[in-house]
């Protein structure tokens, strides 16, 4: 096998796999990555077994083959090469020379036949995406996933498809984040549900970059597939069930406060520096006209600050984890939120006065 290639085309192609590559595994082989040649390109591939994926990019080709090489090895050492082309020969023993300016390098591979084979998937598009709307459901969901291995339904978002609409929710147990779409090219028929893991989700946003572009995704047996011209990521389904999060989304919380989300973010970061380290828990204290933030812990100390708000109901308080609070007002784009409460033992619903699709929920804390 003998190839030749830009610099930089490999070098993108190897950096949107590398987050896929199993490093420390018990299979040497899946922190390799599958280099193959077709007529006038090559395909990297990486595998950690649960997720798969794969992209072709233009080469040279002058003799075929296909060849496995270290994939954080190759990845440093064409970060620090000139912006040139890449000339690679595989030799005897899975041994592979990279060339480019005046350095060269001697790699050790690993047999291509070891490596293993790329899961099956299908072509036929469930939903097309274009990927600004992709990038933004991933964005305002991601960050209540999670971060409890153990709990597999709960590591991943569900994704829904019902009446010309998608739904993406992701969940913690502790707060919610539920974004509904409209799609563009749908077929009207009865619901579809898929879970899709935390790792595949973090790969495909590195996925995209070009906001005119568009993803197809697609389902066969137990495997999911993001489409996006030449590159594909495959993933496993998680088998666990999703809860039922619309019993979760409250529908009688009366009480609304509307306040600017910049200010009360700025507020909320400053007064949440001396909240519990534990449990992060900000009071929130409303009243007519203004919110008062207040934390206030033994070690630390104390700290209160004002918050002026669009409201002349009944005074409440409630207790709320900052960092989930902080979490939705970092990914919200209005410059108004809404903070929809009930009582102090009752879930604090977000939303924005410009965009009722998107919901968050935050589970109150004991004052």
């Amino acid at each position: 096998m003998e190839v030749r290639i830009d610099k930089d085309t490999f070098l993108n192609g190897v950096q949107k796999v590398q987050g896929i590559v199993e490093t420390k595994g018990a299979m040497p082989i899946l922190s390799h990555l599958l280099i193959t040649t077709e007529k006038d390109r090559i395909g990297i591939q990486a595998t950690d077994l649960e997720i798969g994926a794969k992209g072709y990019y233009a080469a040279n080709v002058i003799s075929s083959g296909e060849v496995t090489l270290n994939a954080r090895k190759l990845f440093d050492i064409l970060r620090e090469l000139p912006s040139e082309e890449v000339h690679m020969i595989r030799e005897d023993n899975h041994w592979i020379t990279l060339k480019c300016g005046k350095s060269k390098f001697r790699l050790p591979g690993m047999p291509a036949q070891d490596f293993p084979p790329f899961p099956d998937f299908s072509q036929d598009s469930l939903i097309q995406f274009s990927s600004k709307l992709l990038k933004e459901m991933i964005r305002k969901t991601f960050f209540a996933l999670s971060p409890d291995e153990t709990r597999q339904a709960l590591n991943g978002l569900l994704l829904e498809k019902e009446n010309g609409k998608v739904n993406m929710v992701g969940t913690d147990g502790h707060r919610l984040a539920v974004i509904q779409r409209k799609l563009e090219k749908s077929a009207k028929g009865d619901k579809q549900s898929y879970l899709i893991p935390k790792k595949a989700v973090a790969e495909l946003l590195k996925l995209i970059e070009d906001e005119e572009s568009s993803f197809s995704f697609s389902s066969k047996n137990n495997h999911l597939a993001f489409i996006h011209g030449d590159q594909v990521i495959v993933s496993r389904k998680i088998d666990g069930k999703f809860p039922n999060y619309q019993q979760v989304i409250p529908s009688d919380n009366k009480i609304q406060v509307q306040v600017d989300r910049d200010v009360l973010q700025h507020a909320l970061k400053r007064v949440a520096l001396l909240a519990d380290e534990k449990s992060k828990m900000v009071r929130f204290d409303i009243q007519s006209g203004n919110i008062t933030l207040a934390a206030d812990t033994t070690e630390l100390g104390a700290a209160r600050e004002e918050v002026a708000v669009s409201y002349s109901g009944k005074e409440v308080s409630i207790g709320l984890n900052a960092k989930y609070v902080l979490d939705v007002l970092s990914v919200i784009d209005d410059e108004e939120i809404v903070l929809n409460l009930k009582d102090q033992n009752s879930s604090c619903l977000i939303t924005s006065t410009g965009d009722k699709e998107y919901q968050s929920i935050v589970m109150p804390m004991r004052l």
